[in-house]
């Protein structure tokens, strides 16, 4: 069996977290469904007087890092390119669909903005 060429065994490789996705989605949908309806409502609609856990997120990319999936990948923004963003969100120069996308809170944690 011939070797795969550099570009296909790149191609394969950046499939395999979607593939271990699908390997393990039975598990994951039989702890999803041993949650039960409170645990899920819980999930769906978060208590509005306690306020969220800032930790959640990262704590499931962590979590799920082995996946290497795009939603759950571990994102660095730089710290100057965080200062940066927010100077132009300030003066108003950032798309609106830019917001959509940016992971504005990570921004403002490494940007060093205060949360007013």
């Amino acid at each position: 069996m011939p070797l795969l060429k550099p570009e296909q065994f790149e191609a394969l490789s950046a499939e395999t977290g979607f593939m271990l996705y699908l390997r393990d989605r039975p598990m994951l949908n039989y702890h999803f469904s041993k949650m039960g309806e409170a645990g899920w409502k819980a999930m769906a609609e978060p208590d509005e007087n306690t306020p969220p856990n800032p930790y959640i997120k990262r704590a499931m990319a962590e979590h799920l890092s082995a996946y290497n999936l795009p939603e759950f990948a571990n994102r660095t923004v730089p710290k100057r390119a965080a200062r940066e963003f927010l100077k132009a969100l300030k003066k108003k120069r950032v798309p609106s669909w830019v917001l959509a996308i940016a992971p504005y809170q990570e921004i403002q944690e490494v940007g060093g903005e205060d949360k007013k």
